[in-house]
């Protein structure tokens, strides 16, 4: 994987240079994370709850979906080998829960069979231990718009249930899973208390290549609906192309991102992204200035 990704030295200091840019730290602060309570919630759905460091007020952690970064204990294998580069895997989480004032977070995690640094950890985690974190870092949530439909594979439901949870339910929303049925019902057991005007769930199934796209496009979209979706890049990559060249939402009401990619580790798409954020600087472009699934991945 080195090999094939040619991570040089001089390449990995260039990538370290993208990742500490003033426009990316923005923000963003240096904390661990004591652990207090590693449950099951669901068959391949783990909550990790603890006490985020410092004595401020957190002000920043309180908007809708917050995300983090956790740093395992062990090098990504994409990096082995390579003089100077991260000695740490990490991963992006929205988070799931937090109460500022006793300072606890909670971060769902989707339980893989694949080996990967985020899996090892789990299984050896205990309460006391502690893993440094870095945020927040506020993803968009959907614009305005009626109806509203929000679309979310497992990774993707912390996210959807933060949004239902603190923005406003100005209008009917639908919410479509692709996800094992104990996890859709245990998201409409926490979604339903918050819903002030009609909310739908719909459980999609996860067999198709792209379960929530091609649920999305036997649906009739009104022409001011409020797309936010979140889940595998190809799945989303189509979601979008159907939003925008079929449907013709325009893009303010179109908020779809895809985090993961079947097949693909998670450090190899941080590493294609920044390595676009480093041709896009070089080409005098802004640090957001990158479409996400233009990247080559």
């Amino acid at each position: 994987m080195t090999e094939e990704l040619n991570l040089t030295p001089t390449a990995v200091r260039r990538l370290l240079a993208v990742l500490n840019h003033p426009d990316h730290q923005r923000d963003l602060e240096e904390r661990h994370i004591v652990i207090e309570s590693v449950i099951n919630r669901a068959n391949a759905l783990v909550r990790v709850t603890g006490k985020l460091s410092g004595s401020d007020p957190l002000e920043a952690w309180r908007v809708p979906n917050v995300a983090v970064r956790l740093f395992y204990p062990e090098q990504p294998l994409e990096f082995e080998g390579v003089a100077n580069a991260p000695a740490n895997a990490s991963r992006a989480y929205t988070i799931a829960e937090i109460d500022v004032t006793t300072r606890t977070v909670a971060i769902d995690i989707v339980r893989h069979n694949a080996e990967s640094p985020a899996m090892r950890w789990l299984e050896t985690v205990q309460p006391g231990d502690s893993i440094p974190i870095l945020g927040p870092r506020p993803h968009r949530v959907p614009a305005p718009g009626a109806p509203r439909i929000l679309l979310a594979d497992s990774s993707a439901l912390p996210a959807a249930l933060s949004i239902l949870r603190r923005t406003p339910f100005a209008t009917e929303t639908t919410v479509f899973i692709a996800a094992p049925t104990d996890e859709v019902e245990l998201f409409r057991a926490e979604a339903e208390p918050f819903a002030t005007e009609p909310l739908h769930i719909r459980a999609i199934p996860s067999d198709d290549p792209l379960p929530l796209s091609t649920a999305f496009r036997r649906e009739r979209v009104p022409l001011h609906t409020s797309v936010w979706a979140s889940g595998e890049r190809e799945d989303m990559r189509s979601l979008r192309r159907h939003c925008r060249s079929v449907l013709f939402l325009p893009a303010e009401r179109v908020q779809v991102f895809g985090y993961w990619k079947q097949g693909v580790s998670n450090t190899r798409l941080d590493i294609a992204r920044l390595q676009a954020t480093e041709n896009a600087l070089a080409t005098g472009k802004e640090f957001s200035d990158s479409d996400d699934f233009e990247i080559s991945i």
